[in-house]
C-alpha cells in the first residue's frame, strides 16, 4: 500500500511527497551518445567509481574504478549503474567494461569513431568501445522536485574497496528530526539520499542512492531522491 503526505520541511524545502516504495535511484529520462574517446589504464578518463567495491546489484571489479561483467554489460545497464551516483557521463569499453564520472575527455577524442568497434557482451547490436577506447554517453535526469522516497536501508547496499572507509561515501551533521535531514539533502546537489539516526541525533547524507552497511546498521529507513 502506498502512502503520501505533504510536509513543510525546515529551511526552505518545498512540499515533499514521501512514499513507501521499493529502492529507488535518480530517474534517467534518456541517454545520448557523444563519441569515441581515448582512455588509458594508467590514468582512467572516468573515475567516478573509484573506492567502491559493490553498489546495488553491481558487484564485479568495481574496486578498479570500473564495472566489468563478461555476460551482461549493455548501454542500458551502464546507464543504470551510473545513475546510482547521478553521474552525468558513462563510458563503455572493450565489450564489457562500464565507467562513470561527471567529466570526460582527459585524453581527447579518438581519431575516428570507428575505433569504438566492439559489440557489447550483453547486446551484440550495441557498440561498447574498443581497446583503450570508450563509447561515451550522457545521462539526462529528471529535475529534482523535493520528492523523496522512503525505503528500507537494506534494499540496495554499497561497500567500499580495501583501504577505503565507508564514511567516504557519506557525510554527517547533527539533526533533531528527520525533516532536518531532508532539508539538508535537498539543499545539496551531492546528496542523493539521507538517513536520520535517532539514537545519536545524526543525519547521514549519502553520495550514492545505495546505503553503506554501517549506515544500514544504525538506521532502518533511508530517504532517496528519485
Amino acid at each position: 500500500m502506498q502512502h503520501s503526505v505533504h510536509l513543510i520541511v525546515l529551511l526552505s524545502v518545498p512540499l515533499a511527497l514521501l512514499f513507501l516504495v521499493a529502492m529507488s535511484q535518480p530517474s534517467v529520462l534518456h541517454h545520448g551518445y557523444i563519441g569515441c574517446f581515448v582512455d588509458s589504464s594508467s590514468n582512467r578518463d572516468l573515475k567516478g567509481l573509484t573506492g567502491l567495491k559493490t553498489i546495488g546489484p553491481f558487484t564485479d571489479k568495481i574496486e578498479f574504478a570500473y564495472f566489468f561483467n563478461g555476460y551482461t554489460v549493455t548501454i542500458e545497464s551502464c546507464s543504470s549503474l551510473c545513475a546510482l551516483g547521478r553521474f552525468r557521463y558513462f563510458g563503455l569499453q572493450a565489450e564489457a567494461f562500464c565507467f562513470c564520472d561527471n567529466s570526460y575527455g582527459l585524453h581527447g577524442a579518438a581519431s575516428s569513431d570507428s575505433e569504438c568497434n566492439k559489440d557489447c557482451v550483453g547486446n551484440s547490436s550495441q557498440i561498447c568501445g574498443g581497446f583503450d577506447r570508450s563509447s561515451i554517453y550522457e545521462n539526462f535526469y529528471a529535475p529534482e522536485t523535493g520528492l523523496f522516497k522512503r525505503v528500507a536501508s537494506t534494499k540496495s547496499m554499497l561497500t567500499t574497496a580495501a583501504g577505503q572507509t565507508e564514511n567516504s561515501t557519506y557525510w554527517s551533521q547533527e539533526a533533531t528530526v528527520t525533516f532536518e535531514c531532508l532539508a539538508a539533502c535537498h539543499r545539496s546537489p551531492d546528496c542523493l539520499a539521507c538517513a536520520f539516526v535517532q539514537s545519536s541525533r545524526m543525519c547521514r547524507l549519502l553520495r550514492f542512492a545505495a546505503v553503506p552497511s554501517e549506515v544500514a546498521s544504525e538506521a532502518q529507513w533511508v530517504w532517496v531522491k528519485p
